[in-house]
């Protein structure tokens, strides 16, 4: 009986040229037409089978005079080669594809908000320009991003600024500013602004503890001696704004998230500190990776387009007008 290595080694000598010649003949009905079909000489194709069953270790023909039919080892292998076949065949139109000139695969991750408000403007304007190009999008939290590009599961991410960027080719996209957001009944309602002193006084809403933002925040926090002595994580984002409307805290969120809110006067966004609270957002692949093709980069130019435009601090985007 052979072992393990044995086999792995027969199945390694296996040539693709040796499973086609085989399934030609099987095909074909004999080793004639089928040296025809392949453009070889009968004495080269009957070498092929006879180095393949050398390399089996049994013959996979059996020859009664000129009929030449499957051995039970030959009906086994069939059945393997043409799955093994088909799968070579699709991958090789597939690899042809690419070469041709918009077609191929994006793999693409913005962080939360940004992917449900604003990445569908990018989206739609892409589609338009590359519609055979199949788009995978996920919506991850920075440091999930930032794994799955370095890994090779993304191809293009957009994100907060990551407080370490090794291995990665970076590119500046623009700047959000985060607000403190209050109801319309809360004492602070007729404020501009806030001090990061006084958040210690109040029950702080947040989203999610493992986001590239909330780690900022606690950062300053932190460096600035200040401790939140009540929080309440809802791991909800509307959810989160839902809270802070009914007056059971506030909340630091990016003032266009919640643009329609203030528009309305459901919630009141109060700038933090004399500055005001920054983020900046980036574009980000792999460093050292093959050049990203054509579609990426179209891609990449239609985030800097939407991601300023939208993230912008006015009373109005006219989304009407964009084209």
């Amino acid at each position: 009986m052979k072992t393990v290595d044995q086999i792995k080694t027969t199945a390694d000598l296996l040539e693709t040229r040796q499973l086609l010649a085989f399934k030609t003949i099987v095909d074909a009905g004999g080793f004639t037409k089928a040296a025809r079909q392949l453009h070889l000489t009968q004495s080269a194709l009957s070498h092929q089978i006879k180095t393949l069953e050398t390399q089996l270790g049994m013959q996979v023909f059996a020859r009664i005079g000129k009929r030449v039919t499957l051995t039970q080892a030959g009906e086994v292998l069939l059945r393997y080669a043409i799955p093994v076949l088909r799968q070579l065949l699709e991958a090789r139109q597939t690899l042809s594809q690419l070469q041709e000139p918009g077609h191929g695969r994006l793999r693409v991750s913005s962080a939360t908000y940004s992917c449900y408000q604003i990445l569908p403007f990018v989206v739609r304007e892409f589609h338009t320009v590359y519609p055979q190009v199949e788009l995978f999008v996920s919506a991850e939290y920075t440091n999930k991003a930032v794994e799955g590009l370095l890994g090779g599961e993304i191809d293009v991410g957009i994100f907060v600024l990551p407080s370490s960027t090794e291995g990665l080719h970076v590119e500046q996209l623009c700047q959000d500013e985060l607000v403190v957001i209050v109801a319309p009944s809360h004492p602070w309602a007729r404020r501009q602004r806030v001090q990061w002193s006084d958040l210690a006084t109040q029950m702080l809403i947040t989203y999610d503890r493992s986001s590239e933002t909330y780690q900022k925040i606690q950062r300053e926090l932190h460096d600035r001696g200040i401790t939140i002595k009540e929080t309440m994580e809802v791991r909800h984002g509307p959810a989160v704004m839902e809270m802070v409307k009914v007056g059971l805290g506030v909340a630091m969120v990016p003032r266009w998230v919640v643009r329609e809110d203030l528009q309305t006067g459901a919630l009141i966004p109060l700038s933090l500190g004399r500055g005001g609270m920054k983020r900046q957002w980036v574009l980000a692949h792999v460093k050292g990776s093959p050049p990203l093709p054509a579609y990426s980069q179209t891609f990449m130019q239609l985030c800097h387009k939407w991601y300023p435009r939208l993230m912008a601090d006015v009373e109005e985007t006219p989304l009407s007008s964009a084209s």
